[in-house]
């Protein structure tokens, strides 16, 4: 009777482990909106070298109160908000799910009757990877339906060893908008050549705003950060061996159409949508097209990037 009162306990107990690992993203409720609690920031993931691709196990699940041993939830949908190109998340039984584009980008929890899956991502070539997700359409244990989270969840994967540069980025002054709604390119240059060049949306909620990789041997490169809406920041010689910091703050705001030049073809753009929420032309991100953006436009006229080529 011991024995198997033991061997009941210890299945729990695995039962209990499976379910909730480190490192599974677990979807719960924070007030009225649906969060994920868990790993919070989620850590920087080393991926594993299989058969020449470089592979990592990505768990989802409900958070579970410790107090009661119920779920947060009863559903929730988890939604792709950015992936890097290149990577792939498949899924036993359900194929290719998400990547860049063809694939469905959402799966919904529970399905098959449980919350808790994992889903294999994979890439072919060393580099910093990217993967950004949402919780929607959630509903609480309660029946609340839940607001949706208004922020995309950063999971960084590193497959292999490349030169990584990582912190933080911070917009001009006079931008108002969401950060994460720019884009930031970050490229390495050898004398005159761009030898490799990675993009991403930076994210405040991560445990670094932006991380890049690059499949590239160490030594000196000049490197140029160009943040949407803004003229472009250099940095000279910088040694890169490993993973390295380098903030980036970016001064000047008004190039629209980020060709690193503030010029006519950006005050076109203000001029013609004006009075409108076309978030193009919206230089300072405050949602509508007006005066205030003009005038950034028109006080920067003729500015250059560090970087322009």
């Amino acid at each position: 009777m011991r024995i198997a009162l033991f061997a009941v306990t210890i299945g729990l107990i695995s039962c209990w482990a499976v379910a909730q690992h480190d490192n599974d993203l677990l979807f719960g409720r924070v007030g009225n909106r649906v969060e994920i609690i868990q790993p919070q920031p989620h850590p920087v993931r080393q991926m594993s070298s299989v058969l020449g691709r470089f592979i990592l196990d990505v768990g989802l699940d409900f958070y579970f109160d410790y107090n009661t041993g119920q779920p947060h939830l009863q559903l929730c949908r988890v939604q792709q908000a950015w992936i890097s190109p290149g990577l792939v998340g498949s899924k036993s039984g359900f194929g290719n799910l998400f990547c860049e584009s063809g694939c469905s980008n959402y799966f919904d929890l529970p399905t098959n009757g449980t919350p808790h899956h994992h889903f294999i991502f994979a890439v072919s070539t060393p580099g910093v990877y990217v993967w950004d997700v949402r919780g929607v359409n959630a509903i609480a244990r309660d029946g609340t339906a839940l607001q949706d989270m208004p922020y995309g969840y950063r999971v960084y994967m590193v497959a292999g060893n490349p030169l990584r540069l990582y912190g933080g980025v911070q917009p001009a002054q006079g931008y108002q908008g969401n950060l994460y709604d720019l884009r930031l390119t970050v490229q390495l240059r050898q004398g005159s050549s761009t030898v490799a060049q990675s993009t991403l949306p930076p994210n405040p909620t991560a445990i670094y705003p932006y991380m890049v990789g690059f499949n590239q041997a160490a030594g000196a490169y000049t490197v140029v950060a160009k943040l949407s809406k803004h003229l472009s920041r250099r940095v000279d010689n910088l040694n890169l061996t490993g993973a390295r910091a380098q903030n980036w703050q970016f001064t000047t705001l008004g190039d629209l159409n980020n060709d690193d030049v503030i010029d006519d073809a950006d005050l076109l753009g203000v001029l013609f949508a004006f009075g409108s929420a076309d978030p193009d032309a919206d230089v300072n991100g405050d949602g509508i097209v007006d005066d205030a953006d003009l005038l950034i436009i028109l006080f920067n006229f003729g500015a250059v990037g560090e970087g322009a080529q």
